[in-house]
């Protein structure tokens, strides 16, 4: 009897593993549904990164009650579950081929990268990379912020190894030398400062890349009254919450740190590799022009010009918050 009980029990068991599998796998072939006509305005934002701390200034507002925040980026927008998204300025790059109706209206921050490698790798400047072993996040920002960095010392990818491990094992990677060298935004980058200590060459050039974090949305949002008004109304508290960013710090960093679950010390020590211009940088069509040429290469196709470019930038949209609270 009590052998059959058992039995009896890992049948359940079995069962229960066997239901749970199947829940997974309806869950993977039935993905996060697009949005309907009176669900309520939402921005899709990376909730792990620094950068992102104007948006959660703002939700944490009072006019965050117009919108909802989820985690996610500019390939939201593509599947229907944002109708704005933050990114770096190389994802729009990779999305927009796919989706030509995305639109970027703004420049939430700028991330001042920097490369963190191990002196005792031998690395005392940007040549000795070459040869070694570098760990990035492949075709994004942090990956192209290398490439720029390498081509100072004429070094090609091609004359380094990338290592691939999860966006919070980097810092790790470089400590036990499965890398010699990191390329990644804050805190990552300051998670191998302190990992290395004084064994940690940092080597930053913010002139030769620094990271456009921006916010898009598409031409359905801005050609539908309702969903403009929203974007509007959430550029406006965006506006607002940047003042606040800038100018305020100390009372914003909790609030960031606990919105992408790490510590205030760190976030603090990580806050100075950020600006937060809540505009478009003069030279975004110089980027995004120079930066195609790269995406387009990594995704085997012809670059698009620097006119077919500037027809993804709009700029109304900054115009009409800016009029509505011209303060």
């Amino acid at each position: 009897m009590n052998v059959g009980g058992k039995g009896i029990y890992v049948f359940g068991i079995g069962i229960a593993l066997l239901s749970l599998v199947v829940e997974r796998q309806v869950r993977s072939q039935n993905p996060t549904p697009p949005l309907g006509p009176n669900d309520e305005f939402t921005v899709a934002v990376n909730t792990s990164t620094i950068e992102a701390g104007p948006v959660f200034v703002a939700d944490a507002g009072p006019q965050g009650a117009g919108f909802r925040v989820i985690n996610g980026g500019v390939r939201n927008l593509g599947n229907g579950t944002a109708h704005a998204a933050t990114n770096a300025e190389t994802q729009m790059l990779n999305v927009i081929q796919t989706n030509p109706k995305v639109r970027m209206l703004l420049t939430v921050a700028e991330g001042l990268y920097r490369v963190i490698a191990r002196k005792s790798a031998g690395i005392g400047s940007i040549a000795d990379l070459r040869g070694k072993r570098i760990t990035t996040v492949p075709n994004t920002s942090a990956h192209y912020h290398l490439v720029k960095m390498l081509r100072i010392a004429n070094i090609e990818e091609s004359d380094i190894t990338i290592v691939n491990v999860g966006a919070n094992e980097m810092a790790a990677a470089v400590a036990t030398r499965k890398a010699d060298a990191i390329s990644m935004w804050e805190p990552e980058a300051e998670s191998a400062l302190e990992a290395l200590g004084s064994d940690a060459t940092v080597f930053q050039d913010n002139k030769v890349y620094r990271e456009l974090f921006s916010l898009y949305t598409t031409t359905d949002v801005l050609n539908d009254a309702r969903r403009r008004r929203e974007l509007v109304a959430f550029v406006r508290a965006l506006l607002a919450s940047t003042e606040k960013v800038r100018n305020a710090p100390e009372d914003v960093i909790p609030l960031v740190a606990k919105a992408i679950k790490q510590p205030e010390e760190k976030v603090s020590k990580s806050w100075r590799f950020h600006a937060f211009p809540a505009a478009l940088p003069a030279d975004m069509l110089d980027v995004l022009t120079e930066e195609e040429r790269w995406v387009a290469k990594t995704q085997q196709r012809t670059a698009l010009t620097r006119e077919q470019l500037a027809t993804f930038i709009d700029t109304t949209v900054v115009r009409e918050a800016q009029i509505a609270n011209p303060n």
